[in-house]
């Protein structure tokens, strides 16, 4: 990518990140196998521009809305309405009390009109459509646009908005994300990163899961000194409508819709069995528990941490019986499981 650019231009443009790596010859039929085990973004040129609903999306932003209500269930979705001065930016208010953009319930239509008419607004308003299972509001889409992920039983959802662009942060399951409508520039970074990435709150977010307080456009690095550090390990995927992007658990991305009416087909599988609870549980049980131990106890307690969980071996526990070990069981069975649940429920009202 050119660093050759106009001012004003945003800083993530100007410096020049390498692309992530393209895989050709990647279709519905061999898309899982493709991503077996692969740790790290995939760009797949091409991957959806059969579906019937990206081809809607390239005769025009209208044939797009039409297509889109042509599939709508009629339950309202929500709608989030940001001003002008935000900038497309989806994040706090100024002081973090709440954010730059206000929800409420609306039928599709009225939010589909709202973004095609103010398409061409000297200060375009913030409209957007978050991720919205199909399942339920979209009931037929999926049917008709197969991205061949049906086997890991991903829960489809549907983004839809105008210039928008959302900060960075990261989901827990792997992520097949099919560009429907509009241009779509991913800007992403490996899940260690974390620290040169300043993430705000755990449990208050625009999108429910914590972002980076950095705004990408235009970084304050005196404030944010070790994003820096972070761009060294970044990369950038820009996709076109029909193009698909592959993005591993845990990758941190910064997102950025470059269309008038910009629509994003997500797929998102895990691969441990859903009983299991979300990691991100634990991580808050820790905070509970750990945290504000002193640091010789926390160390004791890391110490337990890879013993149990992060270097475990599978003989980890194969000097004791089988029968007698519980938990530690490998794998961790549904009533097993279904019994620390409640253990574990139980010991929090303690």
């Amino acid at each position: 990518m050119s660093t050759l650019m106009e001012p004003g231009t945003p800083f993530i443009e100007r410096v020049g990140l390498p692309e992530v790596q393209v895989l050709q010859g990647v279709t519905p039929e061999n898309v899982l196998e493709a991503v077996a085990g692969v740790g790290h973004p995939l760009i797949l040129r091409n991957y959806c521009a059969h579906f019937p609903a990206v081809a809607a999306g390239k005769q025009s932003p209208q044939a797009m809305a039409e297509y889109l209500l042509q599939h709508y269930s009629g339950n309202p979705i929500i709608g989030c309405y940001g001003g002008a001065d935000a900038g497309g930016r989806v994040f706090y208010n100024e002081d973090m009390s709440g954010f730059n953009f206000d929800s409420r319930r609306v039928p599709l239509g009225a939010l589909l009109d709202e973004i095609l008419t103010s398409a061409h607004a000297p200060a375009m308003p913030m409209r957007y459509m978050p991720s919205s299972e199909v399942s339920y509001w979209f009931p037929r889409f999926s049917t008709d646009n197969d991205a061949g992920v049906g086997s890991v039983s991903p829960i489809g959802s549907l983004w839809l908005g105008n210039k928008v662009r959302v900060a960075a942060h990261y989901d827990f399951p792997d992520n097949l994300a099919c560009n429907i409508a509009g241009i779509r520039r991913f800007t992403l970074l490996p899940p260690e990163q974390i620290a040169n990435l300043y993430p705000g709150p755990l449990e208050f977010a625009p999108g429910g899961q914590e972002v980076s307080l950095v705004d990408f456009y235009n970084p304050d690095f005196e404030r944010f000194p070790r994003f820096h550090a972070a761009l060294e390990h970044a990369q950038v995927a820009e996709l076109n409508a029909g193009d698909a992007l592959y993005i591993p658990g845990m990758w941190w991305h910064h997102v950025e819709s470059l269309g008038v009416l910009n629509v994003l087909y997500t797929h998102w599988w895990r691969d441990s069995e859903a009983y299991m609870g979300r990691p991100t549980n634990a991580l808050l049980h820790a905070v509970l528990g750990l945290r504000n131990l002193p640091a010789r106890q926390r160390e004791a307690w890391k110490a337990l941490f890879d013993y149990y969980i992060f270097d475990a071996e599978d003989d980890a526990a194969g000097h004791i019986p089988e029968n007698a070990r519980g938990v530690l069981q490998q794998p961790l069975g549904l009533e097993a499981a279904m019994q620390l649940r409640a253990k574990l429920l139980n010991d929090l009202k303690r």
